[in-house]
């Protein structure tokens, strides 16, 4: 059955995949990792674009009155006749007249470094986004998985709480009909009703987390949840293959998407440095413009040209205020900061995936141990209750066997969850939380039953 189906039953129990495809549709952190993914994709053809032909257009129309005079002082000659003038006069005009202007430019660089560093900037650049962006959505999924599951641990705890409560009330009841009769002291009498006083409070704390937990997976999604599906009590859990910590740090090193974003950032900071670096060199553009000019009238008198040209054009800075050999450094040491972090984060996720593999190593010998002692907890409260009955033990010791037996209870339970949300987030660090590993756990769900599991006296 599919997720969404599985949201669609009547009852209303919900299963894992479901809330995290609720998760992935309506999460607003991951939905703005989804859109810088796709912000960062357009940074291609944006680097690419400028590697191709640019071709811009002017055009100018203008209103504009043109004046000019001046004094004109000399001699005129005429040498033929002999004669020679001395002569002064003054020559001008003015007129108001339009003028136009269109054009056009086409520019393609042949050889800019910085261009072709740019388009490999913005790959990584979109490298990292995408990494970003799984990394985000396994965080999601995982955290979904440990609040699907925080659910359940302190529904299970309530009813444990609950349970709890009712033998303890029992013995309260059973042990004030005997000092009634004379046959329990009034020590007993209160011990038990000291008991079921704090009984009662951890229930509210019990009532208080599971209603906490409902809250926390609720704002995940934005959606409540009638009932959730649950693991079932005789399931065996098994831990994730291979059962060897080696291959599993191995597949985090190449993997893990902290680590690989980190890796892209080393590669674009030494980009940035050789990008700074070739600043220095010549820049080399192919131009090509054509214009036409119109003026309808002026002084001189109207004129109508036109200009096509095409050449090349180098560029070269011959002094920055050492700008350039700045900025050279500057990405040096930002390439030493990434490179500083790749191996921050390369320890913590090794150290991470450690500590989860551990925890699932050892999962199946302490929940093997925690279900025995769960069993032993219940045998050790039947018989503190049977010898109290029959006089060889006391009050004191049936109330320790109530607590420890749901003690117990409750760290089964939650030791059972934690062994799945361990082996998710061993998958998770490692790169290989797959959508087919929750369908796996959530196959593992069922109905929750009505009647609650712990049996009470």
């Amino acid at each position: 059955m599919s997720a969404r189906a599985a949201a669609d039953e009547p009852s209303n129990t919900v299963d894992l995949l479901t809330v995290c495809n609720d998760a992935l549709e309506l999460n607003p952190g991951y939905e703005s990792a989804r859109a810088g993914y796709y912000a960062a994709k357009e940074l291609v053809p944006q680097a690419r674009g400028k590697l191709l032909p640019q071709l811009g257009a002017l055009a100018s129309y203008s209103w504009r009155h043109d004046h000019q005079s001046g004094y004109y002082e000399g001699d005129f000659e005429i040498p033929d006749l002999g004669l020679s003038y001395d002569t002064r006069f003054t020559a001008g005009g003015s007129d108001t007249f339009t003028r136009g202007f269109y054009g056009a430019q086409l520019t393609q660089a042949l050889y800019k470094p910085a261009l072709l560093l740019g388009l490999d900037a913005a790959k990584l650049q979109q490298k990292q986004a995408e990494l970003a962006l799984g990394a985000t959505q396994d965080d999601l999924l995982i955290g979904v998985v440990e609040k699907y599951f925080a659910v359940l641990a302190a529904k299970d705890a309530d009813v444990f709480s609950h349970a709890e409560t009712a033998a303890v009330k029992e013995q309260l009841d059973l042990v004030s009909g005997r000092a009634g009769a004379g046959l329990a002291t009034q020590s007993d009498l209160q011990t038990a009703q000291a008991a079921y006083q704090l009984a009662l409070a951890d229930q509210v704390d019990a009532d208080n987390a599971l209603v906490g937990a409902r809250l926390t997976l609720e704002s995940v999604t934005g959606k409540q949840y009638a009932e959730l599906k649950v693991l079932p009590t005789n399931l065996v859990l098994q831990p994730p293959q291979p059962l060897e910590e080696g291959a599993w740090i191995r597949r985090t090193k190449t993997e893990n998407p902290s680590i690989l974003s980190k890796q892209a950032a080393v590669e674009l900071a030494k980009v940035h440095r050789r990008t700074a670096q070739r600043a220095r060199y010549p820049q080399v553009d192919l131009v090509g413009t054509a214009y036409d000019l119109e003026n309808t009238g002026g002084v001189s008198g109207a004129v109508d040209s036109s200009d096509e040209s095409i050449g090349v054009r180098v560029t070269m800075p011959l002094y920055t205020g050492g700008q350039i050999s700045s900025a050279v450094k500057q990405g040096r040491e930002l390439e030493a900061k990434a490179e500083a972090d790749q191996s921050e984060t390369t320890n913590k996720m090794v150290l991470a995936t450690r500590i989860a593999f551990l925890a699932v190593a050892t999962g199946t010998q302490r929940l093997s141990a925690l279900k025995r002692a769960v069993q032993a907890a219940a045998d050790a409260e039947d018989a503190a209750r049977a010898g109290y009955n029959a006089g060889t033990r006391d009050n004191t010791d049936v109330l320790n066997a109530v607590e420890k037996r749901y003690a117990s209870e409750r760290d089964y339970a939650a030791a059972r969850y934690k062994f799945i949300i361990n082996s998710m987030r061993l998958k998770q660090l490692s790169g290989n939380l797959l959508t087919a590993d929750l369908a796996t756990v959530n196959r593992l769900l069922e109905r929750p039953e009505v009647a609650p599991p712990p049996t009470e006296h």
